[in-house]
């Protein structure tokens, strides 16, 4: 994912403060449980696909996105990252 750090870097305003601390506990648990859900899931795929005898991990491992994949990639991560900071900046 190509995100610039700029385009959500906003030196002038305080990103995070103390009334912000339990909403980003919150936000650390939530991501934490969607990345597991993620990773439990991938691996279920990988082991259904080896089991019909396509075994696809090396091939994820060297897989590299054409254009049109980065862009939806970048797009995903950018409102990723939108969601995530809108959720921050509200739960004060």
């Amino acid at each position: 994912m190509s995100l610039d750090p700029k385009s959500f870097n906003n030196p002038g305003t305080p990103t995070l403060v103390e009334q912000d601390s339990a909403g980003l506990g919150q936000a650390v648990l939530t991501l934490t449980h969607e990345l597991w859900v993620v990773i439990d899931r991938v691996n279920a795929l990988e082991g259904v696909l080896k089991k019909h005898g396509m075994n696809v991990s090396e091939e994820i491992e060297n897989y590299t996105p054409n254009d049109a994949d980065k862009a939806q990639l970048d797009q995903r991560g950018k409102e990723l990252v939108q969601r995530i900071t809108d959720a921050l900046a509200h739960s004060s």
